[in-house]
């Protein structure tokens, strides 16, 4: 009786980070209501709620462009997804801090 190391699974191929954006919706929304709406508190806890799962979220997002990159995803589309989370990050708490 053999005793070998149970076959390790491939690399997966490389796949697209285009999906890891989808935080960017959530971002938008929760700085446009806290942009058009901040005066009003029901808009800034809503706009808080949303906007701190979303941060949440992209932080996720960005993790997951980092590890694309490690497995070999283009670098050009993993930064341009990184930039886009991170602007829209800063949109809302740049909007949260100054309503």
């Amino acid at each position: 009786m053999s005793k070998e190391r149970p076959s390790v699974t491939p690399n997966e191929a490389p796949a697209s980070v285009s999906g890891d954006a989808w935080p960017v919706i959530p971002l938008g929304a929760a700085a446009l209501l806290l942009r058009t709406l901040g005066d009003h508190t029901w808009a800034y806890v809503a706009g808080a709620v949303i906007g701190g799962i979303a941060l949440l979220a992209a932080l996720i997002g960005l993790v997951e462009c980092v590890r694309a990159v490690r497995r070999g995803l283009a670098l050009g589309k993993a930064a341009s997804v990184v930039l886009l989370l991170l602007i829209s990050g800063f949109a809302v708490v740049h909007q949260l801090v100054t309503a």
